[in-house]
């Protein structure tokens, strides 16, 4: 059984979520732009070794990459605890 306060706590963590993907997506696109080239191919190039590890838009460009990842699989986790509280 859930309560109204779950289902208002799991909004905002949603909410919290689509707003740091579109952050963290945002960085993405502007790095693209820069660089002529999408975050797929840098990932791969970057773990080929092809870009260097120590140059600043190159750690944030992974790093952004990594942890966009991460708050989508967040996301994924908290709209199935959504789904299951409706049910």
């Amino acid at each position: 059984m859930h309560t109204d306060e779950y289902e208002i706590s799991l909004s905002r963590e949603l909410a919290v979520c689509k707003k740091t993907i579109r952050k963290l997506q945002k960085s993405l696109h502007t790095m693209e732009r820069k660089y002529n080239t999408t975050t797929d191919k840098f990932v791969e190039a970057y773990h080929s070794n092809r870009f260097s590890s120590q140059d600043k838009d190159c750690i944030d460009w992974i790093s952004n990459y990594e942890a966009l990842r991460k708050w989508e699989e967040r996301k994924r986790e908290f709209e199935e605890i959504f789904h299951r509280m409706k049910i």
